[in-house]
């Protein structure tokens, strides 16, 4: 039973705009309207907070009345605790100030980008701004961030298994799994 806010009461099922009260149907729902989201495409912006709110708006609109709002509880996955919420927006604007510095990776080989894509994302996974749909709205951000840089990033190229180890690894401060996986997903 969970007391979470943006939970139904008595469950952990996330509160939805579709009403949906299992895990199984949420998830699939999720699944096919945030694809038609990305198809559409998503909003441009400066690589802050505000851009990645607004990613997660547009991509989960349709499911959750707070989508594109920065989440009001702690949260934690497997063990490792993400940025205290308090934290998010210092965090976040530390990335930023650390993309506006290196010119938003543009101009770097892609071995080099992928270098420096693998720690910018591996922080915004730490950040970990919203309660639920942050891996989404990491890869549109960065598909973002490869396009700026001059690189095609897909994230169908990304295996799911190495993605997760390198996020594991990347919230340890280690990134070389991350880079590692950005690198075999730019075209």
């Amino acid at each position: 039973m969970s007391d979470d806010p943006y939970c139904y009461p008595g469950t952990s099922i996330l509160r939805n705009l579709l009403g949906i009260r299992t895990k199984s149907e949420l998830d699939r729902a999720e699944r096919q309207l945030v694809q038609l989201r990305i198809e559409e495409g998503t909003p441009p912006g400066n690589f802050d907070l505000a851009h990645l709110q607004a990613i997660h708006r547009h991509l989960f609109q349709d499911i959750f009345d707070w989508a594109g709002e920065v989440r009001q509880v702690e949260i934690s996955k497997g063990g490792s605790q993400f940025q205290a919420r308090q934290f998010i927006p210092v965090g976040m604007a530390d990335i930023h100030k650390r993309l506006v510095a290196a010119n938003f990776l543009s101009g770097l080989s892609k071995e080099r980008f992928a270098d420096k894509a693998g720690e910018i994302i591996g922080d915004v996974n730490y950040v970990h701004p919203f309660r639920e749909g942050n891996g989404r709205t990491q890869l549109e951000y960065l598909r973002q961030l490869a396009d700026r840089a001059g690189h095609e990033f897909s994230a169908a190229k990304l295996d799911p298994a190495q993605w997760l180890r390198a996020s594991l690894s990347a919230h340890r401060g280690e990134y070389k799994l991350m880079s590692a996986a950005i690198r075999n997903a730019l075209v």
